[in-house]
C-alpha cells in the first residue's frame, strides 16, 4: 500500500505538471451573490429588472436539506404579505421557481419563504419590470456583393432564449421580410451573419422579437450599403473604365463589366439642339442598364461655344447648357449612389475658330461653377492637355476642378507629347507632372469585347484607389 500510494502521488504531480490537470479547475467556482435570508434559507439573487412578458426565475436552496419543501413567493400589498407562487424544493434542497413578468410597467416587491415550522424568510426585494429595448449594430456600413455581414445586438433588461428575427425591408413590396431567426443568451445578447445581396443598394434590417416574451419589440433600422466590387483591371493595374455615345450602337453592359470596366460615362447632354435630343435618348436607355450590370455611371457634356465675338453671347451659352446639364442629373436622381461627378467635354470640335482664348475660359469657368452650384459638388473638366495649353492656361483657378485628360500615347504621364514634351497647363506640377483624375488612354479598345457594335470603344483609367473611386460615387467604404 506504501508503494502504491507514493506512485499515486508522483502520477498526480505529472499530471499537474503537463496539465492534464488544470488547478484552476479544481478551485471551487464563485458563489453566487446571495440575497440576505434567515438562516435555512438561501436564495440567489433575483434580477434588478425584467422585461415586461419575459420568463424570469428566482431559486436557491433549503437547510436542513429535504424533498418536497413547499417554497412561497409572496407580495407586500399594504402591510400584508400575500402568496402568488410556489414550488417544490429537490431532493438536493435546491430549488426554482419560474413566472413570467406582467405586460404593463410595474414595480413589485417580493419575498420568499419556506412553509414549514421555523418559516426562514429572505429580505424583501424589489423587481422593476419594464419594456424591453432592443440594440442592433451591423458590424459592416458597407460590402461588397454576395460577402457576409455580421449583426451583434442585446436585449435589454436580458432575457433567455428569447426568439430574435433578422429583418430587411422589401422597397418594392414595402414590406419588412425574414432573413434570419436565433434566440438571446442568458445575458440578452445575440447575433446574425447573413450573406449581403449581389444587387448594389442600400439596405434597412432591423431585429424583432417572436418569441419568449408576450410584449413584442423591434430594434431601430440599421443600414448597410452593398457597394460594387472594384478590381484594378487596367494598364498598371489602375481601375478600367469606358465612355460612350450613340456611335457606340448596341450595348451589352455585362459584357462590359465582365471585360474589365467597372465605371462607364454617358454622353447625356449637348450644346446642339439636334445632338442634345439624340444624346438624351440614348442615355436614357443605357444609365439604368449600366446601374444593374453593376457599373459606377457618369454624365458628360458636349461644350458647344457660339460661333461669335460676344462675349455676352458666350456667358448665356454658357449658362444655358449648365442648365441642359443640371436637368440631365436631376432627371436620373442626382448623387444618388453609384454615380460619379459632371463632366464637361470642351475640345477643339465645339469651339469655331474665331472664339477667342479668354471666351473660352469664360464658358468653361461659367459652365463649372454653376453646375457646381446646383449640385454640390465639383464636376469634372475633359480635354486634352493640348488644348488645356493652347485656350485653358489663362485662369489658375480652373485647376480646382479636378481633371480627364485624353492622351492616347504610350506614356506614364498623360501630360507629356512625344513630340513637345511636356504640355503644360494649370493642371501640370513640378516635373511635369499632370493632376489627372481620369485618363481616357486609348480611342481603340476592342468594341466587341466591351459589348459594343462599333469597332472601337474609349478607354479609361482611374487615378486612385478602389476607396477613392467609391467614395467619388457616393458610397461608404466597403468591408
Amino acid at each position: 500500500m506504501g508503494i502504491l500510494k507514493y506512485l499515486v502521488t508522483i502520477f498526480s504531480s505529472l499530471f499537474l505538471i503537463t496539465g492534464f490537470i488544470n488547478p484552476a479547475a479544481a478551485e471551487e467556482a464563485a458563489p453566487p451573490v446571495l440575497l440576505a435570508s434567515q438562516p435555512g434559507l438561501v436564495v440567489n439573487q433575483p434580477p434588478a429588472e425584467v422585461s415586461l412578458g419575459a420568463k424570469f426565475s428566482i431559486n436557491g436552496t433549503i437547510d436542513p436539506v429535504k424533498e418536497g419543501v413547499t417554497i412561497l413567493r409572496q407580495t407586500k400589498k399594504g402591510e400584508k404579505w400575500s402568496t402568488i407562487g410556489s414550488t417544490k424544493s429537490k431532493a438536493d434542497g435546491s430549488w426554482n421557481m419560474s413566472t413570467t413578468a406582467p405586460v404593463k410597467k410595474a414595480k413589485t416587491t417580493y419575498r420568499i419563504v419556506v412553509d414549514r415550522g421555523d418559516k426562514p424568510k429572505s429580505d424583501p426585494f424589489t423587481i422593476v419590470f419594464k419594456k424591453a429595448q432592443v440594440n442592433l449594430t451591423a458590424q459592416s456600413a458597407a460590402v461588397n456583393p454576395a460577402n457576409p455581414i455580421g449583426f451583434v445586438g442585446t436585449l435589454n433588461p436580458p432575457a433567455n432564449k428569447v426568439g430574435m428575427q433578422l429583418q430587411v425591408f422589401d422597397a418594392k413590396k414595402k414590406k419588412w421580410v425574414k432573413k434570419a431567426s436565433s434566440k438571446t443568451a442568458a445575458d440578452g445578447t445575440f447575433n446574425f451573419t447573413i450573406n449581403a445581396s449581389r444587387k448594389t443598394a442600400k439596405y434597412k434590417y432591423r431585429v424583432v422579437t417572436t418569441s419568449g416574451i408576450t410584449v413584442a419589440t423591434a430594434s431601430s433600422e440599421q443600414e448597410v450599403a452593398v457597394v460594387p466590387r472594384i478590381e484594378g483591371l487596367g494598364p498598371n493595374g489602375r481601375i478600367l473604365g469606358t465612355d460612350i455615345s450613340r456611335y457606340q450602337g448596341n450595348v451589352n453592359f455585362a459584357k462590359m463589366y465582365a471585360a474589365g470596366a467597372r465605371f462607364v460615362f454617358f454622353k447625356s447632354s449637348d450644346g446642339g439642339p439636334n445632338a442634345h435630343a439624340r444624346a438624351v435618348a440614348y442615355a436614357d436607355q443605357w444609365i439604368p442598364q449600366a446601374k444593374a450590370a453593376g457599373l459606377l455611371v457618369g454624365q458628360y457634356h458636349f461644350a458647344q461655344i457660339p460661333n461669335t465675338d460676344d462675349m455676352n453671347t458666350v456667358l448665356a451659352a454658357a449658362n444655358a447648357q449648365a442648365d441642359q446639364m443640371i436637368a440631365r442629373w436631376n432627371a436620373h436622381g442626382g448623387y444618388s449612389q453609384g454615380t460619379l461627378p459632371l463632366v464637361l467635354d470642351i475640345e477643339q470640335a465645339g469651339v469655331p475658330r474665331n472664339v477667342t482664348d479668354a471666351e473660352a475660359v469664360a464658358f468653361v469657368k461659367t459652365w463649372l461653377e454653376k453646375v457646381a452650384n446646383a449640385t454640390g459638388k465639383l464636376p469634372i473638366l475633359y480635354s486634352n492637355p493640348t488644348f488645356l495649353k493652347n485656350h485653358l492656361s489663362g485662369d489658375p483657378s480652373l485647376a480646382n476642378y479636378p481633371l480627364w485628360a485624353a492622351n492616347y500615347f504610350d506614356v506614364s504621364n498623360p501630360g507629356v507629347s512625344p513630340k513637345v514634351g511636356c504640355l503644360n497647363t494649370v493642371w501640370t506640377g513640378e516635373g511635369c507632372n499632370l493632376r489627372w483624375t481620369f485618363w481616357q488612354y486609348s480611342q481603340t479598345g476592342p468594341g466587341g469585347t466591351f459589348g459594343v457594335s462599333s469597332r472601337g470603344i474609349d478607354l479609361n483609367v482611374f487615378a486612385g484607389s478602389a476607396e477613392e473611386l467609391l467614395a467619388l460615387a457616393g458610397y461608404p467604404a466597403a468591408t
